[in-house]
């Protein structure tokens, strides 16, 4: 049989041309599902172990809903995830959630309005004013608030250092920043359990920022001034309790002047581990991140309506635990096989972990 070779060219360039455009088209569907419902992070860095872990937990639920995450990050500057946010939701945001951190309260207004403007709706974590709530500011965009209970936090190392010192001794406390309520609710912690153990006499309290650096050098400052009179520091997170731990090792005093500090980081574990560090607090920032981007989801996707929530769901602690030598094994097990969350496990106990709701006067900044 003669095969008509010309003929058989354009058949063969007529079904690759049809090749084309349907791929084409599916890559065109591909691309839309997933920008529909996209989930957006917005994060103070991404440097840092807590927001690594934070970052890993909400991945892990985009995932399992095939949906695109977006990682913005703000390096502590509220201005700049705002520019972001513009930028973000100018291309469009079918069915978007947002969670973010304002760097500050002063951005947590700002943030809402271009949210909402986009018909995103919203998770903030960690710091919102004391006069704003999901209820009563755009309350069809804010889905909730999250955080961990400082006060708590603050308290349980302050305990800890009571009975390490048999409840006498100079103390001194590096809060995190004197503008974030979170620092000062540690702050308040740490004094409730000095009132608790009125032998503990605080003599100093300065602010690292967040840092360890600035930490190490503030320790340096107190060895300096109190030398072996300064029986244990209070740090307000594990980054600053880790500098100020170096700053000891300098005098080769790690060990012999308890540290404490907040977050549980791995490096808090190990410093624990060492009998460096005192204690910690573990906040399991990678369930934090999956609960918080889950909870943003479901109102999106309409699993959940806002509006319905009672107000201890939509403002609410989740829990921590303390760390010490007693207990350090079981979390670092824990940190080194986080496990990877599912949307359709976590939307039916999405407040199981919950602490309740955040008390009036939490969020005060003094």
């Amino acid at each position: 049989m003669k095969i008509n070779i010309s003929v058989h060219l354009r058949r063969l360039s007529g079904i690759a041309a049809a090749s084309v455009l349907a791929c084409g088209l599916l890559a065109t569907n591909a691309h839309a599902q997933s920008a529909e419902g996209r989930i957006i992070l917005g994060v103070d860095e991404t440097a840092s172990e807590y927001w690594a872990e934070f970052l890993q937990g909400a991945k892990s639920v985009a995932k399992s809903v095939n949906r695109e995450a977006v990682v913005l990050v703000a390096n502590y500057q509220g201005q700049q995830l705002l520019t972001q946010l513009s930028a973000v939701y100018s291309s469009g945001c079918d069915k978007c959630s947002l969670v973010a951190i304002p760097s500050t309260n002063a951005f947590t207004k700002a943030i809402l309005d271009r949210s909402a403007r986009a018909g995103v709706k919203v998770v903030t974590i960690w710091n919102r004013p004391e006069e704003l709530h999901p209820w009563d500011t755009q309350s069809a965009t804010w889905v909730a608030h999250n955080s961990f209970d400082g006060v708590a936090s603050g308290y349980i190392g302050g305990m800890a250092i009571c009975k390490a010192l048999s409840g006498k001794g100079k103390i001194a406390a590096i809060g995190g920043g004197s503008s974030s309520a979170v620092a000062r609710q540690r702050l308040d912690g740490l004094k409730k359990a000095i009132a608790e153990c009125p032998g503990l006499e605080l003599v100093d309290v300065q602010y690292g920022e967040w840092q360890e650096i600035k930490a190490q050098s503030i320790t340096r400052t107190w060895l300096a001034k109190y030398g072996d009179e300064l029986k244990a520091i209070a740090a307000g997170n594990d980054a600053m309790a880790s500098g100020a731990i170096a700053a000891l090792r300098e005098k080769g005093l790690n060990g012999k002047i308890f540290v404490t500090g907040s977050d549980g980081s791995a490096v808090a574990f190990d410093l624990i581990k060492k009998g460096d560090m005192l204690a910690t607090v573990w906040q399991n920032p990678s369930l934090q991140g999956a609960v918080t981007a889950a909870l943003a989801y479901a109102a999106a996707m309409g699993d959940i309506d806002p509006e319905k929530l009672p107000q201890a769901q939509r403002d609410f602690y989740m829990k921590q635990s303390a760390v010490d030598a007693s207990n350090v094994d079981k979390f670092i097990e824990l940190k080194k096989n986080a496990p990877s969350y599912d949307y359709a496990d976590l939307k039916s106990k999405l407040w199981d972990t919950s602490e309740g709701q955040i008390p009036v006067g939490a969020n005060n900044v003094r």
